[in-house]
């Protein structure tokens, strides 16, 4: 991207413009934006950027269309950074719409090489928002279990893969199965060690892959199979072991009858977590008051 003054040095109208490549030519434009269009990440801001090898990017098609549909319905265009497209000499770069896509909506303006484009005939506005939102509708952005599988096979944390392992053979969530592990993680985390590649994310406790199996199946047996999927019941018991110990809750798990397990079902969704926190609570001191005559 480069500052290119439209106007006079008196009175200076910068716009920004950027090279393409279309069918092996280089063409100079003026990216244009509307309304509608994608708001755009500030990733400069933010501290996974400055550690992102930019070469790694797969190679992406920008799109791009005619501006003439636009100015024809009275469609604002702006250019990159906000500027107003208005009154351009006849010697100005040509104005091409750009057309959202997923995969490159961030990338303009990253690198000085001609950007790979295609030119696209759009009828209308309404046509050319259609193919966008045609293309939205088949664009997906990886989950949080896909950054976690991400993170384990870049760093090759034994930890990542174990539990992404875990989750494709239970069909538990991520989020889920990192409470049987007794880790917790962002998005923003998995996503800092996926793309930067440092070294293993966990050096303090958690529990292995055996544990997990162990309390997962515990729980499946307290409260069945769809319960043992919800992060809400792993986070209450968590909150169980933290007070007593892994092994304890176990078997109060393990113990747990139709009578509790039906007073649990019919919890509203937000006492769930305080009703087996509480149970378990219980169950622990009966344990050990029976234990002590």
């Amino acid at each position: 991207m480069k500052h290119l003054n439209m106007g006079s040095e008196d009175a200076p109208k910068w716009y920004f413009a950027t090279t393409i490549l279309i069918n092996g030519e280089e063409q100079e434009i003026i990216p244009a934006f509307t309304d509608y269009s994608i708001r755009r990440k500030c990733l400069e801001k933010n501290k996974t950027y400055e550690s992102i090898d930019k070469s790694k990017l797969l190679p992406t098609v920008f799109c791009f269309c005619d501006a003439k549909p636009f100015y024809a319905e009275n469609v604002p265009l702006y250019d990159y950074v906000g500027n107003k497209i208005k009154n351009l000499p006849d010697n100005a770069p040509a104005v091409m719409v750009y057309l959202d896509k997923a995969d490159n909506v961030n990338l303009l303006g990253l690198t000085d090489e001609p950007l790979q484009a295609e030119l696209v005939e759009c009828d209308s506005v309404a046509d050319a928002y259609r193919r966008v939102a045609t293309t939205a509708y088949f664009s997906q952005c990886p989950s949080k279990d896909e950054w976690i599988g991400y993170a384990g096979i870049v760093t090759g944390d034994e930890l990542l893969l174990n539990i992404r392992s875990f989750s494709e053979k239970y069909s538990i969530s991520g989020t889920a199965v990192q409470g049987y592990f007794g880790i917790s993680t962002t998005v923003s985390l998995l996503q800092s060690k996926a793309l930067a590649m440092s070294s293993s994310l966990f050096k303090e406790e958690y529990r292995t892959y055996e544990q997990a199996e162990q309390l997962m199946k515990a729980t499946v047996q307290a409260f069945g199979v769809k319960a043992a999927k919800q992060t809400r019941y792993i986070k209450a018991i968590n909150y169980g072991i933290s007070q007593y110990d892994f092994d304890t809750v176990c078997d109060v798990l393990n113990s747990i009858e139709a009578t509790e397990k039906l007073r649990i079902e019919a919890a509203k969704c937000e006492d769930k977590i305080s009703c087996i926190q509480h149970l378990i609570i219980e169950r622990v001191i009966e344990m050990r008051n029976a234990q002590q005559q």
